[in-house]
């Protein structure tokens, strides 16, 4: 995988340069968005007897929001889209937590190793984006609006006095 020194420098992989999921991108963009995404992880390096391992301290929690994408990177929002799309497909990202386009909701996304798989018999698709708890709007049969099961109407008629109407 790839890492960023302090210097600001990435380090990727020649593996990864050189897989059969990266070469199987289409879209310029992706492969954009793919270094961007290197460019958020935390890494740490973990010790061990023998060797220094790296792995990713903030993994199923990167941040990269649409509007991010559009403002800062100039990358539209549809375009950002298909690149995600991409880099799940060919198991580059996951994505942890869907926000479902909500207001201050965003999507967290974790780096995966899958693309090491990918074309062959043990890839594993990626996994279904993970989905948001949604209740928007009124559910038929509530007490207002016009899928309540009853509507009060108050009428005047012409003589000063009021009818109530109940509909339902």
């Amino acid at each position: 995988m790839a890492s960023m020194s302090k210097n600001g420098n990435i380090w990727i992989e020649r593996e990864l340069i050189e897989s059969r999921a990266f070469a199987a991108i289409k879209k310029p963009t992706a492969i954009r968005v793919l270094m961007i995404f290197f460019t958020k992880r935390q890494m740490e390096k973990l010790k061990h007897k023998t060797r220094r391992e790296w792995t990713i301290r903030n993994n199923g929690e990167i941040e990269f929001t649409y509007p991010e994408a559009e403002n800062k990177y100039g990358i539209p929002q549809s375009t950002f889209g298909a690149a995600i799309d991409e880099l799940r497909e060919k198991g580059f990202i996951d994505v942890a937590y869907s926000g479902a386009g909500l207001y201050k909701s965003k999507n967290l996304y974790e780096i995966s190793d899958r693309w090491r798989k990918y074309d062959t018999a043990e890839y594993e698709p990626p996994k279904p984006r993970p989905k948001f708890p949604i209740n928007r709007g009124f559910k038929k049969g509530n007490q207002y609006g016009r899928n309540c099961l009853k509507i009060k109407t108050t009428v005047k008629v012409n003589n000063g006095s009021t009818v109530e109407n109940n509909k339902g």
